[in-house]
């Protein structure tokens, strides 16, 4: 195996901005300990994880498309082939993650899938997912795409790209492209172009999911949240660097960067579109001038975890279209993750401003009072819960403004959500009832 592996000079193939944006995803993880528990999993190859790995050859296969099950926005199926030409239109290329290749054999073998490796040389970079990886051909690093895999190890709980997953994205996909032009100018979605997974036997496929173009062009950079206080050393938290560039009260910068513009874009998508974001440190990313500062915008991924308000978007005259993939078995596609309470609203609002609160702000602001304690940062005295009820404050005003009423009392949400999220049921119930009158 390990003659799979090179040396990290084959990533200077990429353009620098992406060269950039996997640093952060691999070696500015926060508490990767907690997200990589190798004890989870003792026989997993630790040289997969991002923080270990160096670029390695990809396991890729032509399968002869009557055995998968393919769903792509658009006719073309340019987007599976990597840079690599198909022999012809019959056939997709399937990626495969190292670690589960030999799940795989059975599935291979019974199909007559040819080994693209006798062709061409597919280099492959984890991201901060392990399962998403960015991959190009040798040579061809325009071709870049990151590619969601099936990665059959417990260390991340046995999660393949089944053919529900694979509609539920390329579905959402589509809702997003359909809303161009009237979502948050600064909300931009890196959408996922097709899926495809096995018909018969493993129910475990792959995602493509392209490289923003502003991205390969240098025009913009992006920074995963956890890269703002995640790295050591040499690798030093994306936060603690700006907070050395600007005169700016570190509470104030981070008011502006992460509290008043996130509530803005939470109240536009989740209230006026219908559109629920998994509001992680790993899903959002923050758009970054070249000289590495926020520019205001937002970038959402991996539609896996978006969660829709249908009846508020049928409300907006936004019905769902009528070919979404999958729809036959819709609640367990699009309306719900198979958790408890996850077809109700409020409790998709609940999960997504859970993420933000407790895995963004709170984690933030222990960040902050370290740095102020070890002097690395000055200013006042950090105290608890400052970051989430400044973040209170400028949802409550958005809320406010969204719904044209008069601002409530303005309390921190963290600690108090489930009251915060029934006031805002109230509020949407009344709206949809004079919006149906």
């Amino acid at each position: 195996m390990s003659a799979r592996f090179v040396d990290q000079e084959v990533t200077q193939q990429l353009p620098a901005a992406l060269q950039s944006w996997l640093r952060l995803e691999r070696y500015h993880l926060h508490k990767p300990d907690i997200f990589f528990d190798t004890a989870r999993d003792p026989c997993f190859d630790v040289r997969y994880l991002p923080l270990n790995s160096r670029p390695f050859l990809l396991p890729c296969y032509w399968v002869p498309r009557r055995h998968l099950f393919v769903v792509a926005r658009g006719e073309s199926d340019e987007q599976f082939s990597l840079g690599v030409a198909a022999r012809n239109c019959d056939e997709i290329l399937f990626p495969i993650h190292p670690t589960a290749l030999d799940r795989y054999r059975d599935f291979l073998s019974d199909v007559g899938a040819r080994d693209v490796s006798l062709e061409v040389r597919l280099w492959a970079v984890p991201t901060s997912s392990i399962r998403t990886l960015l991959v190009w051909p040798d040579g061809q690093a325009d071709r870049a795409r990151f590619v969601k895999t099936s990665l059959l190890a417990r260390i991340v709980g046995e999660r393949p790209v089944s053919r529900m997953r694979v509609a539920r994205a390329i579905g959402f996909a589509q809702i997003i492209e359909a809303a161009s032009g009237t979502l948050p100018e600064n909300l931009h979605f890196i959408a996922e172009t097709g899926g495809f997974s096995p018909r018969h036997g493993l129910d475990a496929g792959a995602i493509v999911r392209p490289v923003p173009q502003e991205i390969f062009s240098g025009q913009t950079h992006v920074a995963p949240l956890f890269s703002l206080i995640g790295g050591e050393g040499e690798h030093v938290p994306l936060l603690l660097r700006m907070l050395q560039k600007t005169a700016e009260p570190p509470l104030q910068f981070v008011d502006d960067m992460l509290c008043a513009s996130f509530a803005s874009v939470w109240v536009e998508t989740a209230l006026r579109h219908g559109l629920i974001l998994e509001a992680h440190a790993q899903d959002l990313l923050l758009g970054l001038s070249a000289d590495g500062m926020p520019t205001g915008h937002w970038y959402y991924r991996d539609f896996e975890g978006l969660q829709v308000d249908w009846r508020l978007r049928r409300a907006c005259g936004h019905p769902p279209p009528d070919d979404l993939p999958h729809a036959w078995v819709w609640r367990e596609t699009y309306d719900t993750l198979g958790h408890r309470y996850c077809d109700f609203v409020w409790y998709k609002w609940r999960t997504s401003l859970q993420h933000y609160l407790h895995h963004v702000l709170n984690e933030i602001e222990i960040s902050l009072r370290r740095w102020h304690e070890r002097g690395l940062i000055d200013g006042p005295d950090i105290q608890p819960g400052e970051l989430t009820l400044r973040f209170s404050r400028h949802l409550f005003d958005a809320v406010a403004g969204h719904f044209d009423v008069a601002a409530g009392p303005r309390y921190n949400i963290n600690g108090a959500l489930n009251r915060f999220l029934a006031s805002v049921f109230e509020l949407r119930k009344t709206w949809l009832r004079l919006r149906s009158g």
